[in-house]
């Protein structure tokens, strides 16, 4: 299996990393060396792929998971697969009859042999011409899922991808890929996909040589740009709405995190990152409710809607390497500083930090005038209602 792994994943980076690979990959290409590494033989047959073609590649992938037959049209005919001149509603119409009984919601989901065999009909429907470059990556997966099979008969080679592409998806700041994460991971209204961008972050974790903090760096910076405003605002509403939900201890928290982010002061930041963690993870259930402390605070805590449940676990994810020893937190600090320093000195993150912690004060102060008067949320006293 360790073997089947380093096969698959050294195939993909040669495909989509430099774009020049083996595409015959079958058992008699390959030997198991005695250190245990694996040699490939028989270069007779090689592939490459521009940079835009193994793009394209994984930008494909996205639209058939989102259902996006029109995007996917237009990208084949980006890539010269099917003349410009052709009828493009014609082969959504037929994408869309052929595909849905393959996808799942998921791309690590997907069957690859039974996605390849429906486009395989449609390809042979109408005019397409396939250019050497793809032919040569379908095979190239074709014989790597097979031989898979052999090992695994529940391997499927895309799952087994998924890690190295959400890798890449959160990670590469190309064009083509920030756009294939904005549309993984957005509806077509701009709102978050929170069951994606989280799948994304919790798969990226087992790719080797992921960085979260390229990840947190390459998300702030699309929270920066006009077109993210109303997602940036969708989201400091769920972070009030979080916040306000866990209480008024909470509420007082936050707005310290607020206040030393603006301030500067990074290492107590990282701090208070940290403990901000803990509490979230709590509150959702991530963490132990083993001790009877944590029980009976569970037990008051109020009920969390799933979606700030998710919220609480993607937090978990980006900060879930901040350790509070000293050291920890040194390497921590040099590591994230640049793009914490890049956080706090945005206008724009500032201005939405400042707007947060006002609606936080608000709810807060709101919060302790019913309970010192006694009101309730429908604006009764508690003596009335009762």
């Amino acid at each position: 299996e360790e073997l089947v792994d380093s096969l698959v994943q050294c195939s993909l980076r040669q495909i989509l990393d430099n774009g020049f690979f083996h595409a015959d990959p079958h058992a008699g290409n390959m030997l198991a060396t005695r250190d245990g590494r694996l040699c490939y033989l028989d270069f007779g047959m090689m592939g490459y792929a521009s940079e835009e073609q193994r793009n394209g590649f994984l930008l494909a992938v996205v639209h058939m998971v989102n259902r996006d037959w029109n995007s996917l049209v237009v990208l084949y005919q980006k890539l010269g697969f099917i003349p410009m001149s052709e009828d493009a509603t014609l082969i959504e119409e037929a994408l869309e009859k052929a595909l849905p009984d393959v996808l799942n919601a998921d791309v690590s989901e997907l069957n690859f042999k039974n996605v390849i065999n429906k486009l395989g009909d449609v390809f042979y429907t109408f005019p397409f011409s396939l250019p050497p470059f793809y032919i040569s990556i379908i095979r190239c997966l074709g014989v790597l899922e097979g031989l898979a099979i052999q090992v695994d008969p529940k391997f499927r080679i895309i799952s087994d991808a998924y890690p190295y592409i959400a890798s890449r998806l959160l990670t590469d700041s190309q064009p083509d890929m920030q756009e294939a994460l904005k549309r993984l991971a957005l509806t077509n209204e701009g709102e978050l996909r929170w069951d994606r961008l989280e799948s994304l972050l919790e798969e990226a974790q087992s790719s080797a040589g992921y960085d979260v903090a390229d990840a947190i760096d390459k998300l702030s910076d699309y929270l920066l740009r006009d077109e993210a405003d109303a997602l940036t605002q969708q989201l400091s509403e769920q972070v009030v709405e979080l916040v306000d939900t866990l209480g008024n201890d909470t509420i007082e928290y936050i707005l310290n995190i607020f206040r030393v982010g603006i301030s500067g002061d990074e290492r107590s930041l990282v701090l208070a990152l940290r403990a901000l963690q803990t509490q979230l993870a709590t509150a959702t259930g991530a963490a132990s409710r083993s001790s009877d402390s944590n029980q009976q605070m569970n037990d008051l805590m109020p009920e969390i809607p799933e979606t700030l449940q998710r919220a609480g676990r993607i937090i978990a994810l980006l900060t879930g390497g901040i350790e509070t020893d000293e050291k920890s937190i040194a390497i921590y600090v040099q590591k994230y500083l640049p793009i914490f320093r890049k956080i706090a000195n945005e206008p724009k993150f500032r201005k939405l930090g400042t707007e947060i912690s006002a609606k936080l004060v608000d709810r807060l102060l709101s919060r302790t005038i019913r309970r010192t008067l006694g009101v309730n949320g429908n604006g009764r006293t508690t003596s009335s209602a009762a």
